[in-house]
């Protein structure tokens, strides 16, 4: 296989990409690599790293270009971490981990962490990242709260992560005294008293409204049986010991008319079971969270504890 072929090869496990040093690896000269960057051959990235002429750009491509351009040990971190990995959108600018040296480029975001431990990073998609547990730790010291904890959420729901072991990451990490520690500890708090698994970011949403205002955990997917304990209804929510449910209502699960009328009757069987029903959506839940936090608590407090859960 010459040089070129090789180079091909290995640039295209790399979405495109290559480096200097792996180019003279695969036979290249110093000077045949600088005439196939005069030829356009090779289009220059960053200082050392190519993409190969011909080749489309895309996201990965980028960011696959900014972590060959930090050194040996450099992971996509942080917001750019959560895109990979599927647990936030894209942000606007990459973001690169490293474990030593000094590198400021213009384009993307590098941050320096000393304290990044093998175990803690993963490969996917070809890219170096930081894991699902670390990239949780790392985004409280990066963006807000309710966008780490939507990022959390995410990954507890796609099976990326498990409790423990972001636990086991938060305590690795503390001992370095890293920011961002306080809130991933605080959320991973809330998330050990959560009762059930959610199915949509809008529960995520409103499960973490409820406990940050000091409200009980509600329970998620609480089945809804009637009289011969047949299961009539599944509610996003519920208080089963006060028969208080709660349903959210996102437009494209609920906009066709069979849709909307197999709710009514699923409803009328909630009802009809002895529970109390509140409704909201996304706009509620965005607009007017308050509101919903204050209804959620006025209900709880009105309605009595009921033996006969069901």
């Amino acid at each position: 296989m010459t040089p070129d072929q090789q180079i091909a090869t290995l640039a295209r496990s790399q979405h495109g990409v290559i480096t200097r040093r792996q180019a003279r690896d695969a036979g290249l000269s110093s000077s045949g690599v600088d005439r196939r960057l005069r030829r356009g051959h090779f289009l220059s990235v960053y200082p050392g790293v190519f993409t190969l002429s011909g080749v489309p750009s895309s996201r990965l491509q980028g960011l696959m270009a900014a972590v060959l351009s930090t050194g040996a040990g450099a992971v996509a971190s942080h917001g750019s971490a959560a895109g990979l990995l599927g647990m936030l959108p894209w942000p606007r600018q990459m973001h690169v981990a490293i474990r030593r040296g000094r590198w400021s480029p213009k384009t993307f975001v590098v941050h320096r962490s000393t304290d990044l431990a093998p175990d803690q990073t993963m490969l996917l998609r070809c890219i170096p990242t930081t894991g699902p547990a670390r990239t949780i730790v790392d985004l409280g010291a990066a963006v807000g709260r309710r966008t780490v904890a939507l990022a959390f959420d995410k990954a507890l729901r796609d099976r990326l992560v498990t409790l423990e072991r972001v636990a086991e990451v938060i305590d690795d990490v503390a001992r370095q005294g890293r920011t961002g520690v306080g809130t991933a500890r605080a959320l991973l708090e809330i998330r050990l008293k959560w009762r059930g698994d959610t199915e949509s970011p809008l529960e995520d949403l409103l499960r973490q409204l409820l406990a940050d205002a000091g409200l009980p955990i509600p329970m998620a997917q609480h089945p809804v049986r009637d009289r011969l304990g047949v299961i009539v209804a599944r509610l996003d929510f519920a208080y089963p010991e006060r028969k208080l449910g709660i349903e959210l209502d996102g437009f494209r699960f609920h906009s066709d008319p069979k849709t909307f009328a197999d709710d009514r009757v699923r409803q009328n069987a909630v009802l009809s079971a002895g529970y109390r029903l509140l409704r909201y959506t996304a706009r509620d839940l965005r607009d007017t969270p308050q509101r919903v936090v204050a209804e959620v608590a006025r209900s709880l407090a009105e309605l009595p504890v009921n033996s006969s859960v069901g």
